[in-house]
């Protein structure tokens, strides 16, 4: 009964690993990275010009008991040396009896190659400390020790990333952290690169009236988990709202709206749904985000990609 529970612990783990939109530093889901490129990316600490403040709350596969649901907060800015950019994330994920808590500080260096145009290059050393409760796990034979207890381990991180931006495109490429442990494995994490998860952005924006298009896509690769690539459509309207559509080749579809309420801050959200095998059970995915930018470099805010 004890590996009969095991096993499905580990294939729903491996289900929630395979249909997520995007995974920050050590698998944390991250639906709205149009808007928080810095969610996983480190090299992209300081693109709005100011002092940027993130959070966001996501509630995975709502009508199913004990889905994964996260915050997430950050903030990142060039300091008065612009070259010199910093970036500070920290995290919380709770899914059934395991919960994953992590914080990382990002530092980085970026140059101009041209008017407005910047190329990053940042570290993201962190710590994460994953805990599990395996006194909430129902068993049919009741009084096995192995699961009347509390285990936890800390994990170092050590992401990367690369950038390329403006104020009309943006690349990207970054890693997560190259310090990789197994969830169920109390051994030390290992530093194995060729294990990561690795993860490319790109996208542009199209017009210059009352209308605008962003397209953009994002693919990420690991061993562990299968490739995806997801590709988003933004509308942006004055300036004033963006309406998104997205989709998975991990067979998830989301839609989403952010409003720039001040000059100063946007507010979205995000509805995603499933086609897979989850399809008939789950009533979506919702993630609320606010960002706040504390000073500005410029007077007018721009559209951007960050």
């Amino acid at each position: 009964m004890k590996k009969l529970i095991s096993t499905i612990l580990l294939v729903v783990l491996a289900l929630f690993a395979n249909t997520s939109n995007a995974k920050a530093q050590n698998d944390l889901i991250v639906g709205q990275y149009i808007h928080n490129q810095f969610a996983i990316n480190p090299a992209f600490a300081g693109s709005r010009e100011g002092l940027t403040f993130f959070g966001s709350w996501r509630k995975q596969w709502t009508g199913i008991e004990n889905t994964p649901t996260s915050i997430l907060f950050s903030c990142h800015t060039p300091l008065k040396k612009e070259n010199i950019i910093i970036g500070l994330q920290g995290w919380n994920q709770q899914i059934h009896q395991a919960s994953n808590t992590g914080i990382e500080l990002a530092l980085g260096y970026r140059f101009n190659v041209a008017k407005n145009t910047w190329v990053g290059l940042a570290l993201l050393p962190g710590v994460s400390i994953r805990s599990t409760d395996w006194t909430k796990v129902k068993l049919i034979d009741e009084g096995d020790d192995v699961f009347a207890e509390n285990t936890s381990n800390t994990t170092p991180l050590l992401g990367f990333g690369a950038s390329v931006y403006n104020q009309r495109f943006f690349f990207g490429l970054s890693a997560t952290s190259l310090f990789i442990s197994d969830e169920f494995d109390r051994v030390d994490a290992e530093f194995a690169p060729a294990d990561a998860q690795y993860i490319a952005t790109g996208g542009g924006l199209i017009g210059n009236g009352q209308i605008k298009v962003q397209p953009s896509v994002m693919a990420s690769y690991s061993k562990k988990y299968e490739a995806d690539v997801t590709g988003t459509l933004s509308v942006i309207w004055k300036d004033f709202i963006w309406v998104d559509g997205s989709y998975s080749t991990k067979n998830e579809i989301s839609a989403g709206v952010a409003v720039q309420a001040l000059p100063q801050m946007r507010i979205a959200y995000n509805y995603g749904v499933t086609t897979g095998d989850l399809s008939g059970y789950s009533r979506g995915s919702h993630e609320i985000s606010i960002q706040y930018d504390l000073v500005y470099k410029v007077k007018t805010v721009n559209p951007r990609f960050f």
